[in-house]
């Protein structure tokens, strides 16, 4: 008996810990691990002289594929919101792997040639259509589970940038080719989810809690025939223009063909990932406002001054210049991804195109961005001022990205429990909110009079437990069965403030859940 019941305690602990911290839905994370063993080490291109994409000729295929692939899929998908496409995930997962390995084959003979043209085409539509997806999965979370997980896939990509630059050869290959199976594994384990609405149309739990999975679906239909809207075609621009910076500086770059390596490992990328993953994580916990707009403004001066670093040959300048790019694009890919599901949960825009358009630009400027600093490479050595004239086009360029800065929309009008005459409040004592939330319960009284009784409820409790202003004010909200995402939303507040707020309100009145604090008001 002690030995039968004792395997069976650990899967169900170990599937608990995983259904709450949704660990399946870090996949994402190794298709930018993927990106990484593939274009920054020399484990599936050996033969190549230096690091980064641009590198080698072969990249330019899978580049220009994978926005290509981005763009259909995302189009494609959005028209047609469906079921999870478990087909075309295993297949887009084993055409990335079978093209890594057909990268490694060395260049040489037809044969060899067109199998690393053919790893082009597999590995560019493999990725391309991995990324699409995990957009639709991502969108499917709740607020809260996806301000953690988007960031957290980054320590996917972080872990690989540890290990793969150890791994040359056969060891390397099979690593960096492994990378978008499991990411295409934890995919499918999220179709196994309950379906509520597959392109993230639901309101979050509370905010709308008799809408129904057919309404959803409907507004899911509705949203795909509206595919790209004027925040996320401005963002995708933004991107846009910030990576084809980014890659020209990259292929500019003096003693770029340098790594800067510190027991083995790449230091720039290293120190740049996770300054980035920190930065988010500040971000999403602390800011007022965790918004595209607001994040850019910390993204542009990263990028400005790579460029202004370009004419700089000093080996501490590329460090820095380096590190700088790396730090911009972990926090630029993660605040995409984060914002456009976002949106797509909010029933803004479809998550499948939202996911595929910004990403599909952001691919675009990578290599728009790589080619035109490849062919301004013979101008910038022609003269000694010529590096300099490149950096100063390239900030007065990245300038105008400012003009598609997007802008913030207009503030609902808050549900909260302010404005409410105290004297609601009056005579009640501590036990009269249970004859005031039975009158919510029952219904008396027109909408306006259950409004009304719901604020007297709030007050009394308020009162009766000495909840600050702000706690009062919140607990509006939670009487009501609002989110915090959607509180932080209203008030303008940054997630740990409201999460705080909402743990002493719940101590204040002895409560702890959401349902308990629900149960107040029965």
């Amino acid at each position: 008996m002690t030995h039968s019941s004792a395997p069976s305690a650990a899967p169900g602990a170990l599937s608990r810990l995983e259904g709450a911290l949704k660990l399946r839905y870090l996949g994402i994370g190794f298709i930018w691990a993927w990106i990484y063993g593939s274009y920054e080490t020399f484990a599936v291109y050996p033969e190549r002289v230096g690091i980064g994409i641009n590198a080698d000729e072969s990249w330019v295929i899978s580049a220009t594929v994978v926005v290509i692939t981005m763009f259909a899929t995302g189009l494609l998908l959005g028209r047609r919101p469906a079921a999870p496409r478990r087909r075309l995930a295993l297949a887009a997962s084993i055409a990335a792997a079978a093209g890594t390995v057909l990268s490694a084959l060395p260049a040489s003979g037809d044969t060899p040639a067109l199998a690393l043209f053919a790893s082009g085409l597999l590995t560019g539509f493999g990725t391309g259509a991995l990324y699409v997806l995990w957009g639709q999965a991502l969108a499917r979370l709740d607020a809260e589970s996806a301000e953690v997980a988007i960031p957290s896939a980054s320590l996917v990509m972080f872990a690989g940038a540890l290990v793969l630059p150890y791994l040359p050869g056969f060891a390397g290959v099979a690593a960096t080719a492994t990378l978008p199976l499991l990411s295409g594994l934890l995919l499918w384990l999220t179709y196994r989810d309950p379906v509520v609405a597959w392109e993230g149309d639901e309101p979050e739990d509370g905010d709308a809690p008799h809408a129904s999975v057919e309404n959803a679906r409907t507004r899911s239909s509705e949203v795909g025939r509206t595919l790209l809207p004027a925040p996320i075609a401005r963002i995708s621009a933004l991107v846009l223009l910030s990576y084809f910076t980014v890659g020209c500086c990259g292929a500019l770059q003096q003693g770029a063909d340098k790594p800067f390596i510190v027991l083995g490992l790449d230091a720039p990328t290293i120190i740049g990932s996770l300054g980035g993953i920190v930065l988010m994580a500040c971000f999403v916990l602390f800011a007022s406002r965790p918004r595209f707009d607001s994040l850019f403004r910390l993204i542009a001066p990263l990028i400005v001054g790579s460029a202004a670093l370009l004419p700089w040959a000093d080996l501490w300048a590329v460090f820095l210049s380096e590190t700088l790019v790396s730090l911009a694009d972990t926090i630029l890919t993660i605040a995409t991804v984060l914002f456009v599901t976002d949106a797509a949960r909010r029933g803004l825009v479809n998550a499948a195109a939202g996911v595929g358009i910004t990403q599909g630009s952001l691919q675009l400027g990578v290599l728009l961005g790589n080619l035109a600093g490849s062919a301004a490479s013979p101008l910038a050595s022609a003269s000694t001022t010529g590096l300099f004239s490149i950096a100063l086009g390239l900030t007065a360029f990245f300038a105008l990205t400012w003009l598609l800065y997007p802008a913030e929309r207009d503030r609902r009008a808050s549900g909260s429990c302010r404005g409410i005459s105290s004297d609601l409040a009056g005579e009640h004592s501590d036990g009269a909110v249970h004859v005031i939330a039975g009158n919510l319960a029952t219904g008396t009284g027109a909408e306006g009079s259950r409004e009304t009784t719901l604020e007297a409820a709030c007050n009394v409790l308020a009162e009766a437990h000495g909840l600050s202003g702000r706690e009062r004010e919140i607990l509006g909200y939670l009487a009501r069965g609002r989110s915090q995402p959607y509180i932080r939303e209203e008030l303008v507040l940054s997630k740990n403030t409201v999460a705080t707020h909402v743990k002493h309100i719940y101590q204040k009145l002895g409560v702890h859940s959401r349902q308990e604090l629900l149960d107040l008001f029965e």
